[in-house]
């Protein structure tokens, strides 16, 4: 829109933190490849269902994710600094493009253009509560956006500002649920799909833990990969070969390994083991709220000597994945035997055990 002024006030993301939503970094809301995706999407765990719709330009992928994350910051600053926050925000382009590490030439406008059409276009319908409510119809990343355009000494005409204006569901999340963690700057250096999906879900299931684990199917299916599971674990072993995550080193766990832990999943496949890096991020402290770490369980080995880690049936297992839909049962197996090691307890009967526990636990940590 070339003639317009340029509004005097615009956000920028100078020192500022990077913030994600939650919700984005759990599920698998964008297709992991850089060619576009015209196929519908759909995501079921029993307890959260996503339906995806592309859009002419295809699904709006991780990539395009980037202007998400970038506004979640903005907004994520001004409620630090109290300051006003509204669903519509004007921002420079040439801020977005060097925050997220894109380059400032024609073809990196042009492909934020291109960002922009595929994040309104692509519509989605999910169960996920965002400020008490649950979004019953379909919406798009974006409600709106416009260019705002200005004119060179030489007649040239350069995008100039941007102005968005987000949909009423992250809205919500950032400002009424403050449903944001802190990221490294260092993800928008990652060139793989793969590699940023598997870092936002380190970032939000590890915390301040000493670990995740989590079966390779289980993760393949949370990644939103539409990959075999062997050739999602041979993507898998080429990114840890490269140990390119930040803050995170990622690990197979297999039978027969030195550090084998009672780990095991029901279809034979190996387990993925998520740790920080810096051992100085694993922190003991209550939570009150979302945004502070959880208690940490320690780890199984820490066992003492001699105690047996308890182990459930087949059956109770099942069980369990009827009774809690939505939850990883093997991490909350890993974590109730790591929760029994420490208090060095015998158990007449572990499967009743495991039930009684995990409704407490499910309860004290609702989806």
């Amino acid at each position: 829109m070339a003639g317009q002024q340029v509004d005097l006030f615009l956000d920028q993301l100078i020192d500022a933190p990077i913030k994600d939503d939650r919700a984005l970094m759990e599920f698998p809301f964008f297709t992991l490849q850089k060619q576009p995706r015209h196929e519908p999407f759909r995501y079921d765990d029993g307890a959260v269902t996503i339906d995806i719709q592309p859009g002419p330009k295809g699904m709006a992928s991780i990539y395009d994710k980037d202007v998400l994350i970038y506004l979640a910051s903005v907004l994520n600053d001004r409620i630090e600094r109290g300051a006003p926050v509204d669903r519509t925000i004007r921002f420079p382009a040439y801020d977005f493009l060097k925050v997220t590490g894109r380059g400032t030439g024609k073809r990196a406008y042009e492909l934020f253009l291109d960002a922009l059409f595929r994040l309104r276009s692509t519509t989605i319908v999910t169960t996920i509560v965002a400020g008490d409510q649950k979004e019953r119809r379909g919406f798009g990343w974006i409600e709106s956006w416009r260019i705002i355009e200005r004119e060179t000494a030489s007649g040239q005409k350069v995008m100039a500002a941007v102005e968005i204006t987000l949909n009423d569901w992250m809205f919500r999340a950032v400002v009424k649920d403050r449903r944001v963690l802190t990221i490294n700057r260092d993800y928008f250096s990652l060139t793989m799909g793969l590699e940023r999906r598997l870092y936002e879900l380190a970032r939000k299931h590890v915390g301040h833990q000493p670990e995740w684990v989590i079966g390779l199917a289980r993760l393949a299916e949370k990644c939103g990969s539409s990959r075999e599971v062997r050739k999602f674990k041979t993507d898998l072993q080429k990114i840890i070969t490269r140990a390119s995550i930040p803050d995170y080193r990622v690990e197979l766990v297999v039978a027969g390994a030195e550090d084998e832990r009672p780990f095991r999943t029901r279809d034979g496949q190996p387990m993925v083991r998520f740790t920080p890096l810096d051992p100085a991020t694993v922190v003991i402290k209550p939570r009150t709220t979302e945004d502070q770490a959880v208690t940490i369980l320690p780890p199984i080995a820490e066992a003492a000597a001699g105690d047996a880690v308890p182990r459930i049936s087949i059956k109770t297992f099942e069980e369990a994945r009827r009774l809690f839909p939505g939850y990883d049962v093997e991490h909350l197996e890993r974590r109730w035997q790591a929760w029994t090691a420490e208090r060095a307890g015998n158990l007449r009967n572990p499967d009743k055990a495991f039930l009684a526990w995990c409704r407490t636990y499910t309860s004290n940590n609702p989806l």
